[in-house]
């Protein structure tokens, strides 16, 4: 009968750990996220404090410390992870989607339907209102580049496919776009325009700059 080397089974017992010890920090930090988020939603940044946030995870004030250096650097992390998982779902999104002009519309609905959700305006609005320094909120803005990229992906596929004007410059249109989307954001956040409503809106405006004459509105859905 074989016999395990004790070598084998230490280090399958040392990944076990690992991967359990990995597994409780992330949650440990997803807990004083969201207990940040929580606080700064009830007593804005200014009533936010470490001590409060430990006591909300359920950790010590120094542990707490030890994921984070402030309450900014929380909030930073907070959207840096929700910004990847936002990402991911939308490259799904669009990797399930077929021509240029079919998946600039999907890029521009699922972000207007993701700050259509409840929780996420009701979110947008609270970091809105809080006085996050330029810095960190500087910050926080690059974790948009991913999804500025995405769509400049598709821009640069559509106008190579002959479906986007050849004028069409991927990295600044996509800037441009990401601009446009951040307005038609507040009007979602406001509650006052159904997202449908909004994304024909805006993929009306948008189509008329970017595809080749003829192309947009019916005519152009029989080329996406």
């Amino acid at each position: 009968m074989d016999t395990e080397r004790p070598d084998a089974a230490a280090g399958r017992s040392g990944s076990g750990w690992n991967r359990m010890v990995a597994l409780h920090k992330e949650q440990l930090r997803a807990a004083i996220g969201e207990a940040a988020v929580q606080i700064a939603a009830e007593q804005g940044l200014a009533g936010t404090t470490m001590s409060k946030i430990a006591e909300r995870a359920g950790v010590s004030r120094a542990t707490a410390y030890n994921y984070f250096k402030d309450v900014e650097h929380v909030l930073l992390s907070v959207v840096s992870d929700e910004v990847d998982r936002f990402y991911g779902q939308l490259r799904e999104r669009l990797d399930g989607v077929h021509g240029p002009r079919a998946r600039l519309e999907a890029f521009l609905t699922a972000h207007l339907e993701y700050f259509a959700r409840p929780e996420r305006r009701s979110g947008a609005l609270q970091l809105q209102a809080l006085g996050i320094s330029p810095s960190i909120r500087e910050r926080m803005a690059a974790h948009t580049d991913r999804l500025r990229a995405l769509l400049s992906e598709v821009l640069e596929n559509g106008r190579a496919e002959g479906v986007f004007d050849e004028r069409v410059s991927p990295g600044r249109h996509a800037e441009l776009l990401m601009h446009l989307l951040s307005a038609a954001r507040g009007q979602v956040l406001k509650g006052d325009v159904p997202v449908a409503t909004l994304a024909a809106d805006l993929l009306l405006l948008v189509e008329s700059g970017l595809c080749q004459d003829g192309s947009s509105g019916a005519a152009g859905r029989g080329r996406a």
